[in-house]
């Protein structure tokens, strides 16, 4: 058995050693260099991986909130927010569905908020909905939204920035806080957690009276509907059968259809998507070319003694797997503390923006497989100079 082991350890590396790491190893300086481009592609890739999931996962945060499985939107509709709405009359429409079992209307809109701490107006989102009614997941939600049934009573997102003060901080040493919204009087009476978004600092939860005082507007006009459907009721064949009694002044879509529709907005239809694929793609080419020309230059300095090998019989094939050696163990050295600096920087983001930026195994998991064909990539590019050597030219 231990013969096997040793004729396997022999097939693998032939000439006893590890040649690879010697190699490596031999210049710590350039080692060095090539482990600090590979931990700053790691880096880079990992954060805008951890950016792009936290910016989609805060653009959706209200949505998935939505209690139900179907929402129907103006035909005009952009994203949260952004639209010009549609009438109540389509909800009534939509409840002749046998399948559906509520349909709630929700209200949106961006007010001036007067901060608390010193009195500077700022823009936040308002969505305003009937609180005698669940059109929402949110636990904390659903257990404060009675007090919106007073005049002036607001629920405050806590996850807002803080430009708007310690709003969280009034509200637990006070009961309460008051503000001013769009000019009026208004009472934060709970705190709830949705998260800032990319249009929108902040939230607050009113109902659709307060709404209507804040903001006068002709009445009967909703920017979003929420279908409730009842038990094993089919989704897709709710939309289908809706799309055949509604008008076309509205559209019908499933909530996951609905959340899909407003990552590709922010993705598509702005700069955001293309600076975070730029960003990542400027990671790997900057990686890439740092690997090759510290292995480049690895093949140059030893190209002697790769003739001499080379004159007494080994193969292309051998050096070129010495090559994929030192490539493997650059992008394993360089990915561990490239994972270590993403960490820190989630962390500040964290602290600083506020963002949920976090490590998930399928971002290490796509990124350790891009370093690593980044560095084989780099490291084949850099044996052509190899395979074309003839040992009698170099001696």
């Amino acid at each position: 058995m231990r013969k096997n082991r040793k004729g396997f350890f022999e097939r693998l590396v032939p000439l006893g050693i590890p040649v690879a790491w010697l190699q490596l190893a031999g210049d710590r300086k350039r080692f060095f260099v090539a482990l600090l481009g590979i931990t700053f592609a790691v880096a880079m890739m990992l954060f805008q991986m951890g950016l792009k999931n936290a910016l989609y996962k805060q653009v959706v945060g209200p949505l998935e909130l939505l209690d139900g499985q179907v929402v129907i939107v103006g035909a005009n509709y952009e994203y949260f927010g952004v639209g010009k709405g549609f009438p109540e009359v389509r909800l009534h429409q939509s409840r002749a569905v046998a399948e559906v079992e509520s349909a709630e209307g929700i209200k949106l809109g961006c007010m001036s908020f007067k901060s608390v701490d010193d009195g500077r107006e700022r823009d936040i989102f308002v969505i305003a909905f009937d609180p005698s009614k669940e059109v929402f997941l949110s636990d904390d939600i659903r257990g404060s939204q009675e007090f919106l049934k007073r005049d002036g009573a607001v629920l405050f997102d806590s996850l807002s920035r803080s430009q708007y003060g310690d709003v969280a901080g009034r509200f637990a040493a006070e009961g309460s806080a008051r503000t001013e919204i769009a000019g009026r009087r208004a009472t934060v009476k709970g705190l709830v957690k949705i998260g800032a978004t990319f249009a929108a600092d902040g939230n607050v939860l009113t109902s659709l009276r307060t709404f209507s005082e804040m903001w006068p507007e002709p009445g009967g006009v909703y920017s979003v509907g929420v279908l409730k459907l009842r038990g094993g009721a089919d989704p897709e064949d709710v939309v289908r059968r809706l799309e055949k009694i509604l008008p076309r002044d509205v559209s019908a879509m499933t909530k996951e259809r609905f959340i899909e529709n407003e990552k590709d907005y922010w993705a598509k239809r702005t700069p955001i998507g293309f600076v975070i694929g730029a960003s990542m793609a400027v990671a790997i080419f900057v990686g890439a070319v740092i690997v090759y020309q510290i292995l480049y230059t690895d093949v140059t300095d030893h190209l002697s003694e790769y003739a001499t090998l080379k004159a007494i019989g080994f193969s292309d094939s051998f050096f070129v797997w010495i090559i994929v050696q030192e490539s493997f163990i650059l992008s394993v050295m360089g990915f561990v503390p490239g994972a270590g600096l993403a960490e820190v920087l989630y962390m500040l983001t964290r602290s600083v923006a506020g963002m949920q930026t976090y490590m998930s195994a399928a971002s290490l998991a796509t990124v350790f497989g891009l370093s690593l064909s980044m560095c084989l990539a780099a490291g084949l590019l850099a044996t052509r100079k190899l395979r074309k050597a003839n040992p009698a030219d170099i001696f």
